[in-house]
């Protein structure tokens, strides 16, 4: 991230060269690739994500998703093959968010409830996608079953 925290700086990790440098209005929380390793995802501190196209050096916005979680977004987590994207708030839910439907309104999520406390990471299973994890302020770890389409995908 850069100086300010608002910009992401991307370098090629062989010659250093700065490859990207994405320009944000808000306070960036979080980033991540998405595994298509085409676009980048950036959670701000207004409880927005941001997706940006890595397809010239500045970096393009594509879409944005307002109002995901009431309270702050605490973790965020893309499947590996890109098709869903999860996100953990201070309201203790889980969304699963299919990655392209956000593209339109309405958004496309689906939430769990289960956690006591606001949860701090969310992620898809790298073995197998087909399971998700879960862990609360003081509640422990949640193991999910998920029934999405985990086939990779990488089309676009």
């Amino acid at each position: 991230m850069g100086d300010y925290g608002n910009c992401v700086n991307i370098y090629d990790s062989v010659t250093l060269i700065l490859t990207h440098q994405i320009q944000c209005q808000h306070q960036i929380r979080q980033f991540q690739f998405a595994n298509n390793n085409r676009e980048l995802v950036v959670m701000t501190a207004d409880c927005r994500i941001r997706f940006y196209s890595l397809a010239r050096y500045e970096g393009i916005l594509l879409r944005e998703v307002t109002a995901v979680h009431r309270g702050n977004i605490t973790a965020m987590n893309v499947s590996a093959n890109s098709g869903y994207m999860l996100t953990g708030g201070e309201d203790s839910m889980l969304k699963v968010w299919d990655y392209e439907a956000n593209k339109t309104l309405p958004y496309y999520f689906q939430a769990f409830i289960g956690h006591s406390y606001p949860l701090r990471a969310v992620m898809f299973c790298p073995s197998d996608n087909s399971t998700i994890l879960s862990c609360g302020d003081k509640d422990g770890i949640y193991i999910w079953s998920f029934y999405g389409d985990v086939r990779t995908q990488f089309a676009h």
